[in-house]
């Protein structure tokens, strides 16, 4: 699809970043970039994820705070507003998001929201076409009917908000009052993280959502080529991209994007459209591989393929401080039994599973207290190789430490699993588990 036109027109971004750094490794300013410059190499090379600089980072573990931030930063938009998210519900806070945008897109401003169509299969289409009417434009990813079957498994599952190319939010929440516990019918405690980000690499995020955006475009209408996506981008990626390709780049790119203050940042993309699906898993299995003192994991689903099983098992035996939180209380059932199986399974190799009071729907990676990442990927096959996703990596001891003491003070309210209370379940429950590990693969 339109990744090719993307990958083509950075190309010769990314063979320049990958030289330099290369020649330049010893003087580099931060110490974290060496110690996990093969992971960024490796996301150079076969992940096109250029490494990019954010000026500030806020975290959000709370579903209000996200929501107030986010609709405050929507009121204040002056040029354009792109969204994208998997699920777009009609209740308290969609309805609140989307007064927002036919507001602002009645007052002129630029509004674009994407929704993938399964996702949102339970809010109707004339909530959308509310935006339309206001003057802005909403859009399904993938329509879910009746000669385009072969879409059914292949969703986006990325979550994304992008303002006047200069803030951004990104995570595990979608649009939806269950995501702040403000609906009454979903008993459950739902904890999830967000980001919201600001500088060079929003202009990456909002790069991504053009090209969904005019990809779906082109697959619905047939009227735009891809390659017209390229003239769609902002003018700053477009300009970037022209003026490291034709000046000196080591001065003028990368020694702005190293300076002092920043936060280098990778940004990976991956879906089944890609010559290589896995780019996203395979980052996350490179960060596992360059820890040298603990991994901390939270993830909603546990049910991870041979490799990611593999990597966690010998991180565990390399006597790494491994540990995996999975929620408590599950949404989905066959999930639940699925993933108490691994986790009964992975105790076992030595790494430590915690059980959240509630569901917990982060989706997060932390090595050393050095990197982090955030992002809508959860260790399953389905969004290993079927779903559209989106990780950030941030390349920041600061940062990561902060995610660090986040998942610790989560640990103080969660519950340490053992293997022998897994173990002395009755054979009818273990038998239940193993029945739905076997359908790992498809979920």
């Amino acid at each position: 699809m339109a990744n090719s036109t993307v990958n083509g027109m950075l190309k010769p971004i990314l063979i320049e970043q990958q030289i330099f750094l290369e020649k330049n490794k010893s003087l580099l300013p931060s110490h974290v970039i060496k110690d996990f410059f093969t992971l960024i190499d490796m996301n150079l090379n076969k992940g096109d994820s250029l490494l990019v600089s954010t000026d500030s980072v806020l975290l959000y573990t709370k579903g209000r705070d996200f929501y107030e931030d986010l609709c405050a930063d929507l009121e204040k938009a002056e040029h354009s507003i792109y969204m994208e998210y998997f699920i777009f519900k009609e209740d308290s806070i969609g309805q609140r998001v989307m007064n927002i945008l036919c507001k602002k897109a009645r007052a002129g401003v630029e509004v674009r929201l994407l929704y993938d169509d399964l996702g949102s299969l339970f809010t109707r289409t004339r909530f959308f076409r509310k935006l339309s009417t206001a003057g802005g434009k909403a859009r399904p990813f993938f329509l879910i009917r009746i000669g385009f079957p072969f879409t059914l498994n292949y969703r986006n599952h990325r979550k994304v908000t992008i303002i006047d190319s200069s803030i951004a939010y990104t995570g595990g929440a979608n649009i939806g009052d269950e995501y702040a516990n403000m609906n009454k019918r979903i008993k459950l405690n739902w904890r999830d993280t967000v980001v919201r980000m600001t500088g060079a690499s929003v202009l990456n995020l909002q790069t991504n959502f053009l090209v969904d955006w005019y990809s779906m475009d082109a697959w619905y209408s047939r009227e735009h080529s891809l390659k017209e996506i390229a003239s769609h981008y902002p003018p700053q990626v477009v300009d970037g991209v022209s003026e490291a390709v034709k000046n000196n780049t080591q001065d003028r790119f990368f020694k702005g994007l190293l300076r002092g203050g920043r936060i280098p940042t990778q940004i990976i993309t991956a879906g089944p459209d890609d010559a290589h699906k896995a780019k996203i898993e395979d980052a996350l299995i490179r960060m596992i591989m360059c820890a040298k003192k603990n991994v901390f994991i939270q993830t909603p689903y546990f049910t991870p393929d041979e490799q990611f099983y593999t990597a966690l098992k010998i991180a565990a035996f390399s006597g790494l401080d491994v540990r995996l939180m999975i929620p408590h209380d599950w949404d989905k059932f066959y999930m639940k039994a699925a993933s108490s199986e691994f986790a009964r399974q992975i105790i076992g190799e030595g790494v430590r599973v915690y059980l959240y009071p509630g569901f917990i729907h982060s989706k997060t990676i932390t090595i050393d207290g050095k990197i982090c990442s955030i992002g809508t990927t959860n260790i399953d096959n389905r969004s290993f190789s079927l779903h559209f996703e989106q990780n950030v990596i941030f390349y920041d001891s600061d940062f990561a430490s902060e995610c660090e003491r986040i998942f610790n003070e989560d640990i103080e309210i969660s519950e340490c699993a053992h293997k022998d209370s897994y173990d002395r379940r009755p054979i009818i429950v273990r038998s239940w588990w193993s029945f739905w590990k076997l359908f790992s693969p498809l979920m």
